[in-house]
C-alpha cells in the first residue's frame, strides 16, 4: 500500500513539474514575444523620430525667416527704413506661422497594444513617453497659440491691405497712416515676442528631446 502511495506521489509530482515547465516555457515564450514585438515599436518610433527631426529643423529655419520678417516690417512701420510700397505688401503677404505637429502613428499603436508599459527597458520607455506625453502636447499648444495669433493679426491689422497686395487699389493717407501707425507696430511685436520669447523655445527644447529619445533607441538597438 506504501509502495502504491508513494509511486502515485512521485507521478503526480512528475505530472506537476510537467505542466508547471510547460507554463513556465509558455510564459516566456510569450514574454519574448512581447519584447521582439516592443523592439519592432521601438524601431518604427525611432524611425518617426528621425523623420520629425527633419521636419522639425525646417520649420525652425521658417520661424526664423519669420522672424527676420517681422523685424523688417516694423522697420518700415515705425520709419527706421523708407517706406517702399512693393517691399511692405509683400512683406505683409509672405507673413505665415510655421507650425510643427509630430508623427505619432508608431507611438500610438505601441501604447494601444499596451506594450510600451511591459518594456524591460523602462527607461526607455519613459523617455519616449515624456517626448510625446510632454513635449510634443506642449509644442501643439504653442503651435495653436502661434496659429490663433496670427489670424487676429491677418483679420484685425493686415486686412485693410489686401486689396492692395492684389493691385485693386494703391497706398492712400489712410492705408499709409495704418501702416504707420504704434497700433500696427505693437501687433507685430505682439507676434514677433511670442515667435522668439515661446514658440522658438518650444521647438529647441523639442528637438533637443527628440535627440535624446533617439539616441537611447539606437543605443538600445546596437545590443
Amino acid at each position: 500500500m506504501n509502495k502504491i502511495l508513494t509511486r502515485g506521489g512521485v507521478e503526480f509530482l512528475a505530472v506537476l513539474f510537467g505542466i508547471t515547465i510547460s507554463l513556465w516555457v509558455e510564459d516566456w515564450r510569450q514574454d519574448r514575444d512581447i519584447q521582439d514585438k516592443i523592439l519592432e515599436d521601438y524601431i518604427n518610433i525611432r524611425d518617426e523620430i528621425e523623420t520629425d527631426i527633419k521636419n522639425i529643423d525646417r520649420i525652425i529655419a521658417l520661424v526664423d525667416n519669420q522672424s527676420d520678417l517681422l523685424k523688417t516690417l516694423i522697420k518700415y512701420s515705425n520709419q527706421e527704413l523708407k517706406f517702399d510700397e512693393q517691399r511692405i505688401l509683400t512683406g505683409i503677404q509672405e507673413v505665415t506661422a510655421p507650425t510643427f505637429f509630430g508623427s505619432l502613428t508608431a507611438y500610438k499603436a505601441s501604447v494601444s497594444s499596451g506594450r510600451l508599459n511591459f518594456s524591460t527597458e523602462q527607461n526607455i520607455s519613459n523617455e519616449i513617453s515624456l517626448l510625446y506625453e510632454h513635449f510634443y502636447k506642449r509644442l501643439d499648444t504653442n503651435s495653436e497659440i502661434f496659429d490663433q495669433r496670427l489670424q487676429i493679426l491677418k483679420k484685425d491689422y493686415f486686412i485693410d491691405f489686401y486689396s492692395l497686395i492684389h493691385g485693386k487699389n494703391v497706398f492712400n493717407q489712410n492705408t499709409r497712416s495704418l501702416f504707420l501707425s504704434e497700433r500696427m507696430e505693437n501687433a507685430m511685436y505682439w507676434i514677433l515676442d511670442y515667435v522668439e520669447n515661446f514658440y522658438a523655445n518650444r521647438l529647441s527644447d523639442t528637438r533637443l528631446q527628440m535627440v535624446k529619445t533617439k539616441n537611447s533607441i539606437d543605443k538600445h538597438l546596437k545590443k
